[in-house]
């Protein structure tokens, strides 16, 4: 045989449903299969034909062969002994075992054909599954070759009497009242040319090809390459090399081939739903069709034969799609349509259809209606029933669900749902995918800014306003607002309505629900907060604070929003000086006296701006011999003592003090005056003398409480006893 390429077609989508449906009793009887037993809804398989023991009913079934001897070969069984003949005993003795055999097409010799037919027809809108176990292997030659071909037989035109062209014809190119073949080329002729209209100019090995009727030359329909092999050359039993082939026609006329190469991975979908129907050039799909299986070898060889052969109804393939019918944004209403469709390679429901289907958390359904439907919702599921039939490739009227999006779904989200019917059997669930837009979040802005001037060493107000940009969405959580004043300007009090707030150092934080009926709308602001604040002394200059407000959902956070304050300086202070003289211990007569001089500041002054000068008169008698004093400079002249310091005092501060020594006169007694005066610039008491008095003792242990120099009071101003 000459090597050719290949063509390729596109591919099914997977077909798995167990099947049942309208195929009838006297149909399978009538085309020779035996009857499955229990039939009942949940057994897929009606009837059978294993070919794996001694005998079949050769009044149902037809194996083309001009005789026993027939040197091109035909159908046999394994498993049989005995006579020599088509659909009995094989040419060369097998020897299986009863229940262990197969239906033989061809030997591993050259040229061969065998071809299997049902006698009886069955009606071609009848919807059935047909699987049958096959086996290509042991061949003789370098390549194995050629294969097997399924096929559907004009069951109106005569019962052929011999299979089609050997070798890459498959038995099936030729044949007459061929109406559609299958193809399962293991060498790949049977997609060129010569084998048909139309098709490749090379062979395509491992490929399944469909061809249509003989009538019109067995035109290419369609094919595929498999990427695994149809035969195993390597095996020398059918168990070694066990393919099985899955033929699936719906009563609407739809076709697919799948193929399970027994490798865990299930059957694979070769030939895509071909309409009958619609076949370019095709004779119109005749009222019944034959089963029909053929086989054939040519220069090259292998061993071909089926067994396990089964027809099954079609049962109802049911899917469910569930989609918006418009945008799905976060805190709005959504509508979804849920749709319900039987495969047009599947069987009529029989009975009633039950559909479920589960939204996501944060998509809430709370109303679900539909043509011909009963709905009802629990919680996330809305669950419809319906009792009509759905016919193959047909869909019901939609169910409407109305939602409810929650103001924080967002992102991608699926919808689990299944419809269920008698005889379905068991499928996976459809989800269906859609997509939630975020709500708006809120934009919020915050302006802080003074109440007027703010002036070191005086209260200062500020004020807070939180607002929503008109171009946001509404808050949906706690709105906070933090804060931080400069050093310099410390928070005392906060207060707004709605808010509640607390300080902490220089931070101010101040909160609010931001739900309910505090939520912030698009456009809008809150009622102001409003802080107090003591700005210290010497604060003076632009000095910047920070404001941050946070809610959840925010949409472009500012984070901390700078603001800068001008402190005017605080106004200049004169400083407010008293002064204080008095003795230290008694003042005798005669003896030595000690003075001390305090200075000290107001503590609502200013603070002194340039020296400060202190001078105290003594009165006759009481003569100063020495003065100091912490950071004075002192003088004496006479009565005189001068002191005088460069340094600031401070508001509230005093100088430390000038202690003055004295001698006193021997002669001095009673009460004396002295007077003390300062000077500092901007004290407006400057040059102010204070007077002071003091008592003169004659000796040390006079007791002054009572003298005659103030007559009936003693020191307390109380009479004297």
């Amino acid at each position: 045989m000459t090597d050719i390429g290949h063509g390729r077609a596109s591919r099914a989508g997977r077909v798995r449903s167990r099947l049942t449906g309208p195929l009838g009793l006297a149909t399978a009887v009538a085309l020779g299969l035996s009857l499955a037993a229990p039939q009942q809804a949940v057994a897929d398989e009606i009837a059978s034909e294993s070919f794996t023991g001694t005998t079949i009913d050769t009044n149902k079934w037809f194996s083309g062969a001009t005789g026993p001897d027939d040197p091109t070969g035909y159908g046999c069984l394994t498993a049989a002994t005995g006579e020599k003949a088509p659909l009995k005993a094989c040419q060369t003795p097998v020897g299986d075992k009863p229940g262990q055999g197969a239906l033989r097409l061809t030997t591993n010799k050259e040229k061969q054909t065998g071809f299997v037919a049902t006698k009886n027809t069955f009606p071609s809108r009848a919807g059935m599954k047909f699987t049958i176990d096959f086996a290509a292997y042991d061949p003789t030659t370098k390549e194995a070759a050629d294969g097997i071909s399924l096929m559907l037989l004009d069951g109106t035109a005569p019962m052929p009497k011999e299979g089609g062209i050997y070798g890459g014809g498959l038995g099936y190119t030729g044949i007459k009242g061929g109406y559609l073949g299958v193809g399962l080329d293991v060498f790949g002729n049977f997609t060129r040319q010569a084998y048909g209209s139309g098709g490749t100019p090379k062979r395509m090995p491992n490929s399944i090809t469909v061809r249509g009727a003989t009538s019109v030359d067995n035109p290419m329909v369609a094919t595929y390459q498999s990427n695994r092999k149809l035969a195993v050359d390597k095996a020398k039993t059918r168990t070694e090399a066990r393919r099985t082939a899955k033929i699936e026609l719906s009563p609407a006329g739809k076709l697919a081939v799948s193929i399970d190469f027994h490798d865990d991975r299930g059957y694979r979908d070769v030939i895509e739903p071909i309409d009958l129907d619609d076949i370019k050039g095709q004779p119109k799909v005749p009222d019944t069709f034959r089963l029909g299986f053929a086989a054939s070898t040519g220069s090259s060889t292998e061993i071909h034969e089926l067994w396990n052969g089964k027809l099954e109804t079609l049962a109802p393939k049911l899917s469910t799609t569930v989609v918006p019918t418009g945008p799905v944004n976060a805190g709005s209403d959504a509508e979804f349509e849920m749709t319900t469709s039987n495969d047009k390679l599947a069987g009529p429901t029989t009975g009633e259809v039950t559909t479920t289907q589960t939204f996501p958390e944060g998509v809430t359904p709370v109303s679900a209606e539909g043509d011909g439907w009963k709905c009802d919702i629990q919680g996330q599921t809305v669950t419809c029933k319906r009792p009509d039939t759905l016919k193959p490739g047909e869909k019901y009227p939609p169910v409407k669900v109305k939602t409810k999006v929650a103001g924080d779904a967002k992102g991608d989200k699926t919808v689990t749902s299944q419809a269920t019917t008698p005889g379905s059997g068991p499928a996976v669930p459809n989800t269906s995918k859609f997509t939630v837009t975020p709500a708006k979040g809120p934009d919020l802005t915050v302006t802080t800014k003074p109440v007027g001037d703010v002036v070191g060493g005086q209260n200062a107000g500020y004020t807070i306003d939180v607002a929503d940009k008109p171009t946001a969405g509404p808050t949906n959580g706690e709105v906070k607002v933090v804060r931080t004043f400069p050093k310099g300007i410390t928070p005392v009090s906060a207060a707004g309505d709605g808010w509640k707030c607390a300080i902490f150092g220089q931070t101010v934080t101040c909160s609010r629900p931001g739900t309910g009926a505090d939520v912030l709308n698009p456009g809008k602001s809150y009622p102001t907060i409003n802080i107090g604040t003591r700005v210290d002394d010497d604060a003076k200059g632009d000095l910047t604070g920070t404001t941050e407000t946070t809610t959840p959902g925010q949409q472009n956070p500012e984070g901390p929003v700078k603001d800068t304050t001008t402190v005017k300086p605080a106004p200049v202070k004169d400083p407010n000086l008293t002064v204080a003289t008095k003795p230290v211990g008694d003042v005798v007569a005669g003896k030595p006296a000690k003075f001390q001089v305090d200075v000290d500041n107001a503590k609502d002054a200013g603070p002194t701006r340039g020296r400060t000068v202190v001078t105290r008169t003594f009165p006759d008698g009481v003569t100063p011999t020495k003065a100091s004093g912490d950071g004075w400079e002192c003088v004496i002249g006479g009565q005189t003592v001068s002191c005088q310091r460069p340094d600031v005092l401070k508001p509230g501060d005093k100088f430390p003090p000038i202690s003055i020594e004295t001698d006193v006169d021997k002669d001095a007694k009673g009460q004396l005056e002295g007077a003390t005066d300062f000077s500092t610039k901007g004290d407006p008491n400057s040059g102010s003398k204070v007077f002071d008095t003091f008592v003169v003792k004659e000796n040390a242990d006079q007791d002054i409480s009572c003298g005659g120099w103030v007559e009936g009071l003693n020191r307390a101003g109380k009479p004297c006893e």
